[in-house]
């Protein structure tokens, strides 16, 4: 029966989940950050499959796993893997197929209507005893309904974020460099970047992190937006050029951000996007839901049966 690497946290429900979900007869051989590499590479030269919670697959895991048939994350983004390496090893590398699709979509309009209203400052505010700045009266505050919203990435979750925005009756844009007719089904048009950064009130991103993405909001990209724009991000922080969204907000290039991932993660407490009351922050807490968690582990284990069985993996990066 197969054999299954198991990379996690030694925290993360994931873990608990896998145990109770597996297949009658499956191994599962956990290895964490804290695992010696000798007792790591040992696990991998065994494995039949690696199955990835929150933690990439280093170079050395990848080359001991001679047996691996699959490397299997949990997770939307793969930017944890060596993916090159892995198709030279001829070890095919799958994501999640969407499993955390909808709590990242929800996430990211959680981060829109926050800012768009400036939930956090009302929350202090109150809870400090002050009462309706001018700030929040009204006027600074704004509707999502009939905004223009820009989405990068119309994968999964790009198109998930399109459907959620029916109901606020938005203007729909999306840039991929695949057609996304599941977005256009819910109104979304196709446009190129540009034309989707200097017309959208909000620029939203779902886009994996890989050399062709990374760093791809950068001072000119934030040029090109409107002032009273407002940038999510729910991907992953070196997507954004931090040091040029510091800028951008400092001169009021634009006029908020919701952030729930950044270029270091923890993020240091002296970021200063964390002293600016426009910026909405969350921990990269968007894909996580206890609804999530069991899809994760549920496709994760068919996809390896899938390969087990001699069929082909669904949601392949790599491979």
């Amino acid at each position: 029966m197969p054999s299954v690497m198991v990379i996690s946290g030694p925290a993360l429900p994931l873990l608990d989940m896998a145990a109770e979900m597996k297949p009658d007869g499956w191994d599962l051989q956990v290895v964490t950050s804290e695992t010696p590499e000798a007792e790591l590479l040992e696990s991998a030269a065994s494995a039949d499959f690696a199955m990835v919670f929150g933690h990439g697959v280093s170079d050395s895991a990848l080359r001991a796993g001679k047996n691996l048939r699959l490397v299997q994350l949990c997770s939307a983004g793969f930017d944890g893997v060596n993916t090159v390496l892995a198709g030279e090893l001829g070890i095919p590398v799958a994501n999640n197929g969407g499993a955390n699709a909808i709590p990242v979509a929800e996430y990211a309009l959680t981060l829109m209507l926050s800012t768009l209203r400036h939930a956090v400052l009302a929350d202090q505010d109150t809870r400090a005893g002050a009462w309706m700045r001018p700030e929040i009266d009204g006027r600074d505050t704004w509707e999502l309904s009939g905004k223009t919203v820009g989405i990068v990435g119309a994968g999964r979750i790009g198109s998930t974020v399109a459907g959620l925005l029916r109901g606020f009756e938005t203007s729909t844009l999306y840039t991929d460099p695949v057609r996304s007719e599941k977005a256009e089904g819910f109104g979304a048009r196709r446009v190129e970047m540009d034309y989707l950064l200097s017309e959208s009130d909000i620029v939203t991103l779902h886009t994996p992190l890989d050399d062709g993405t990374s760093g791809m909001i950068g001072r000119r990209e934030l040029g090109l937006m409107k002032r009273s724009a407002i940038l999510i991000n729910t991907c992953r922080g070196p997507v954004v050029n931090e040091p040029d969204l510091i800028e951008a907000m400092n001169a009021g290039e634009i006029w908020a951000a919701g952030l729930d991932v950044f270029e270091q993660e923890p993020v240091d407490p002296d970021n200063p996007l964390l002293k600016m009351e426009n910026v909405v922050v969350g921990p990269h807490i968007a894909g996580k839901s206890q609804e999530s968690y069991p899809r994760r582990v549920q496709f994760a284990f068919e996809n390896m049966m899938r390969v087990w069985d001699g069929g082909k993996a669904e949601s392949l990066v790599s491979g």
